[in-house]
């Protein structure tokens, strides 16, 4: 048991050693340093391994420390401690970065997992805490009957989602979750706590640019909207399909999702041979909905609505899988229209089909993300119609290189068409001008605010702003 007589000099000299595993401060006498609301650990420590695992299996990094942080103090705390080591700093909510940005080799992680608390405030706005997962979200909201427009992942945490964009079935309805931002507080790299009422630079750069560049979130303030009264999906099969089939079945998916409704949505999914196509609703009166899609129907295998639904339950048939697996997915482009791929949809659909576990995804924007003014925030798309997204999935280590393989060589072909922009939260280390694909021409003013908010780049990681 350590003594409460060492000076805090020797304590940070224990430290470096790594002889010290876990720590529980309450237990000493170092209140200016660590108290209960911070665990210190180091790779000696068998909770180690919970804190550091990520939702992907693919990442496997290794931080030096992982301070565990229950409160702002402990966070500053954390932050204090990266600095006198000298340490680079990594920042995890949810986990869920798909190239593991949110760890860090060698450096300190800023575990936030435990900062989950919700706080309503008056005229129906909420505050969060980052790590609030979205399905803990919705069961705190819809019993209320609130929502904020969202992802449908239920194990991501709001904080990583809301720095990126984050969009969702409601989306197209009430814009991007960044644009229910309304307030946020950041600990910077001094330990300093930054509130956005007295610096506006903040608050635009958190709405689709702040992603572990600037420094801890902590607080976030959302407004929020009335709950629909119910929800329905509509879900189309396609199997065996050929090279014709599937040409002839996305045209006809971009031309019956130009003209939906704002409360509706709808995403295409090719898995192999394997198509399906869904469409949301939450109008209340859909008598016309499937209109928009009669042509999709007459050619689906099976086609399965599942009308006026309880939101509750409908929202949780898209939370997706829980526990950790070994995937890689990423942005594959922001498409005005089937005009910016068209070229290569044959090359597309061999490329997709020819390695299992391969699945390529369109999803509908547009609405009223469409309508924010691009300088109102970070987020830089907002004339963009439709997101694509690239995954895949296998099944152990020894497998990953092949997969990669192939995956690299689509979005390789998806480049070639002359698709250059892309979404933030679905990163890809392989992008060539990375961040200029995510943040536009709104790239310049969030590499001087980098320089404001942290100067000596103390929060970094392979595709942070510089």
């Amino acid at each position: 048991m350590m003594q409460n007589d060492y000076t805090k000099r020797e304590f940070l000299k224990l430290l470096g050693t790594g002889s010290l595993g876990i720590f529980f401060m309450s237990f000493y006498s170092f209140d200016d340093f660590m108290d209960d609301d911070f665990l210190l650990l180091t790779k000696d420590d068998e909770k180690y391994e919970n804190y550091r695992n990520s939702f992907n299996k693919r990442i496997n990094k290794l931080p030096k420390y992982i301070a565990v942080c229950k409160t702002d103090v402990a966070v500053k705390k954390a932050i204090l401690f990266g600095t006198q080591k000298k340490l680079k700093i990594a920042i995890r909510s949810g986990g869920h970065s798909f190239e593991g940005f949110s760890n860090i080799d060698d450096g300190l992680l800023i575990h936030l997992g435990l900062m989950k608390n919700i706080t309503w405030l008056k005229d129906n706005n909420v505050k969060l805490q980052p790590a609030c997962l979205l399905q803990e979200i919705y069961d705190n909201f819809l019993p209320k009957k609130r929502i904020i427009p969202t992802g449908s992942c239920g194990t991501v945490g709001i904080g990583g989602l809301t720095l990126g964009g984050g969009y969702g079935f409601f989306s197209r309805k009430y814009g991007l979750t960044c644009d229910q931002l309304y307030r946020v507080k950041m600990i910077d790299y001094k330990g300093n706590t930054i509130d956005s009422d007295q610096d506006p630079d903040l608050l635009w750069a958190c709405k689709g640019g702040g992603n572990g560049n600037f420094g801890v979130i902590t607080e976030l303030y959302f407004k929020t909207y009335a709950a629909p009264q119910s929800f329905s999906g509509y879900r189309l099969k396609f199997s065996n399909l050929t090279t014709e089939k599937f040409i002839s079945v996305i045209k006809l998916w971009f031309k019956s999702t130009q003209n939906l409704p704002k409360e509706a949505f709808s995403a295409f999914v090719l898995n192999g041979k394997f198509l399906t196509i869904l469409f949301t609703n939450y109008e209340a009166n859909q008598t016309n909905f499937e209109k928009n899609f009669t042509e999709l129907i007459a050619q689906a295998n099976e086609y399965k609505p599942m009308k006026n639904r309880n939101l509750a339950a409908a929202l949780k048939n898209y939370y997706g899988i829980k526990t950790p697996i070994y995937f890689k997915n990423a942005s594959a482009g922001l498409y005005d229209g089937i005009e910016d791929i068209e070229a290569g949809l044959t090359k597309l659909f061999e490329k997709v089909t020819a390695t299992r576990g391969t699945i390529y995804q369109i999803n509908t924007l547009g609405g009223k993300i469409n309508e924010v003014k691009t300088s109102d925030s970070a987020y830089p798309h907002r004339d963009i119609n439709y997101l694509s997204e690239l995954q895949t999935y296998w099944d152990s280590r020894k497998e990953e290189g092949k997969f990669l393989k192939a995956f690299e060589e689509i979005q390789q072909l998806l480049r070639s068409l002359g698709n250059n922009k892309q979404y933030r939260n679905y990163p890809d280390i392989n992008f060539p001008e990375a961040n200029s694909a995510y943040f536009g021409t709104n790239l310049a003013r969030l590499q001087q605010l980098k320089k404001k908010y942290d100067p000596q780049n103390i929060f970094d990681y392979p595709q942070v702003i510089k």
